[in-house]
């Protein structure tokens, strides 16, 4: 009966975890594209970057250059000091850049190597002369005269985004050749990866987190849902659910539920002798030594005022008689003190008890329980057990210890005995009992 009694509470729980999982998804997918985007251009301002550095390095000395564009003689100081440039510059930042190169225009939709980054010999290397074609991102470059980035193209090279960026003449403003620095899909495609896995993460962290909260959180909502906010039993709502859950269940495989109400004796004297607030006192001693008592599979709740009740599936009457009266017992054990007004307080319960059958409704369950509270409300101090009847009810289903009592009245507390052993108290200060139950009843 636990995991029925948070059920409700497990599937909003659910809903919303659905929700926030839908949601968050949502977001990370919409965070990985932007993540692509700034990614990409965050990598070709990086191409851009050494593609113009490499230029501004070669503008340094454009007669040199255009007596290299000219004669293409690799056996050159220049030629083999700007190489060797270019690999360091390449492989300096190989994080960046895949190809670094200079080339220029020979035609109206032709290009000609003048410089690789590659190593000679190596399948990606370029030897100054090889023609390629005039591309557009290349065009724009060399017909603005300033740099320009392109995107993803695929090229005999592979899938390339190039950085272009032009080596002017100082004197006369023109273009001698271009720059380009080029990053490859693959380095892009690695870098993503690495984003979506960090970006996955977050969102199992998240929601684990969230995960977390909710299972913390779920104590104060079954809290504010489904207990009473004094006496931390159950509340009523959630009494009468129980019931027809069991109401319910029996009728499918038939098993013995015992449901009482029980109210605590002259509590109007007590609030009206005492005031409310040692009244409240009262009602959370009482239940918390009474919720003790309860075995897992109990519902124990307020029933209203002073009031409660309870519902104990796989109980019949016969064990509520040997049961009930000890929990009863334990109550009025139970003394409540007060210091601030100087009150020691102890009370009396009357109980009204009722089996379930499948003809039982709600409603028919709580009038029962209703009238044998109200027989037993008469002496007080009374458990009546309903349906036998004798004068109202028989003998034998009236169990009362003491008869009619007095309302109860102050008492001067008894100074403790330290030589003797102390009852262990629970939380609200009521003393916690052994054991009542017979041994297959136990919780």
């Amino acid at each position: 009966m636990l995991r029925a009694r948070k059920s409700i509470l497990i599937r909003i729980f659910l809903f919303i975890f659905a929700g926030l999982v839908v949601l968050t998804a949502l977001c990370g997918t919409f965070l990985y594209h932007m993540t692509k985007q700034a990614l990409v251009q965050e990598m070709g301002k990086k191409c851009l970057g050494i593609a113009i550095s490499v230029a501004t390095l070669f503008e340094q000395d454009t007669d040199a250059l255009k007596i290299y564009v000219r004669d293409l003689d690799t056996d050159s100081e220049y030629y083999r000091k700007m190489k060797q440039n270019m690999e360091n510059i390449r492989f300096g930042n190989q994080d960046n850049v895949a190809f670094l190169y200079v080339e220029h225009k020979i035609s109206e939709d032709s290009m000609q190597y003048l410089f690789d980054g590659e190593l000679p010999g190596t399948d990606t290397y370029a030897a100054p002369g090889v023609v390629e074609p005039l591309t557009s991102t290349r065009s724009i470059c060399y017909d603005s005269g300033q740099p320009y980035v392109g995107t993803f193209v695929k090229t005999v090279w592979g899938n390339l985004m190039s950085a272009y960026a032009p080596i002017h003449d100082p004197a006369t403003g023109e273009v001698l050749a271009i720059v380009g620095a080029d990053i490859s899909f693959q380095q892009y495609s690695a870098v993503t990866r690495s984003q979506l896995i960090m970006i996955i993460l977050d969102v199992f962290v998240l929601l684990f987190l969230a995960a977390m909260a909710m299972v913390l959180s779920s104590s104060r909502i079954e809290n504010h849902v489904l207990r009473d906010g004094l006496t931390g039993a159950y509340n009523r709502s959630f009494f009468i659910d129980t019931l027809k859950t069991h109401l319910k269940a029996i009728r499918r495989k038939e098993y013995p539920v015992t449901v009482f109400i029980l109210d605590i004796d002259c509590f109007k004297e007590i609030n009206d002798t005492y005031g409310h607030l040692f009244g409240d006192k009262v009602l959370a001693a009482i239940s918390a030594v009474l919720d003790s008592m309860m075995r897992r599979s109990d519902c124990f709740a307020r029933y209203g005022g002073d009031e409660f009740c309870a519902v104990m599936p796989g109980m019949n009457l016969e064990a509520a008689r040997k049961v009930l009266p000890r929990i009863v017992q334990a109550a009025k054990d139970t003394t409540i003190r007060e210091e601030e007004i100087g009150v020691t307080l102890n009370v009396s319960l009357s109980m009204g008890v009722v089996e379930m059958t499948k003809s039982s409704s709600v409603s028919s369950i709580l009038n029962e329980a209703d009238i044998a509270l109200y027989e037993a409300k008469k002496n007080r101090d009374t458990i009546v057990f309903y349906p036998d009847r004798k004068h109202g009810f028989p003998v034998g289903d009236v169990q009362n210890t003491s008869g009619s009592q007095p309302c109860p009245s102050p008492m001067t507390p008894e100074p403790e005995n330290r030589d003797q052993p102390q009852a262990t108290k629970d939380a609200a200060g009521a003393p916690m009992p052994e054991s009542i139950y017979p041994g297959h009843l136990q919780r």
